[in-house]
């Protein structure tokens, strides 16, 4: 999304932005070390020139933070289902020993990334599993009925950490 081309949107959530009202140290430090990361990554140059003049004005924020999670969680493996061949290749710059496939077999950290519900995912999810719903306005009661742990609403995307040692916590997040 992109400030503006709704600020309504913008502004309504504005109060819950850079982490204002975040208690859990874990959730403060994924929304300001990862979220709202202001610096520069290796690949954003190198990606982005591959990008096209609108896709650089609409998704190119969404998608540098799909590398800054795939590198704060350091996957084995990026699962996607659907269309996100773009989004893949931003990933696996964000983690370069991570493979992608489609099928969620396998141990070790595994990273999600959902164009539309899948239900079939949900016995492979584990503890370091990471679900990331995009275009979450349309899949937000599926991405409200994950049995996760801690959830970020970044309107756009969703992401929803399954590990048991954190409270349950949902937090919307003005990105």
């Amino acid at each position: 999304m992109d400030r503006l081309s709704n600020p309504w949107i913008w502004l309504k959530r504005f109060r819950h932005r850079c982490g204002y009202g975040v208690h859990s140290p874990f959730a403060f430090a994924f929304l300001t070390d990862v979220v709202y990361e202001r610096n520069a990554y290796y690949a954003y140059h190198e990606l982005d020139a591959s990008l096209a003049w609108w896709q650089r004005l609409r998704i190119r924020r969404l998608l540098h933070l799909l590398i800054r999670i795939a590198n704060h969680v350091q996957p084995r493996r990026i699962v996607t289902k659907g269309d996100a061949h773009l989004a893949v290749r931003y990933m696996q710059a964000g983690c370069r020993q991570a493979q992608a496939t489609t099928t969620p077999d396998g141990d070790g950290p595994t990273l999600y990334f959902l164009t539309a519900p899948d239900d079939a995912i949900l016995p492979h999810l584990r503890e370091d599993s990471v679900v990331i719903v995009d275009d979450l306005r349309k899949h937000l009661t599926w991405f409200g009925q994950l049995p996760s742990i801690v959830t970020f609403d970044l309107y756009d995307l969703g992401i929803a950490f399954f590990d048991t040692k954190y409270n349950k916590q949902h937090y919307i997040v003005n990105f």
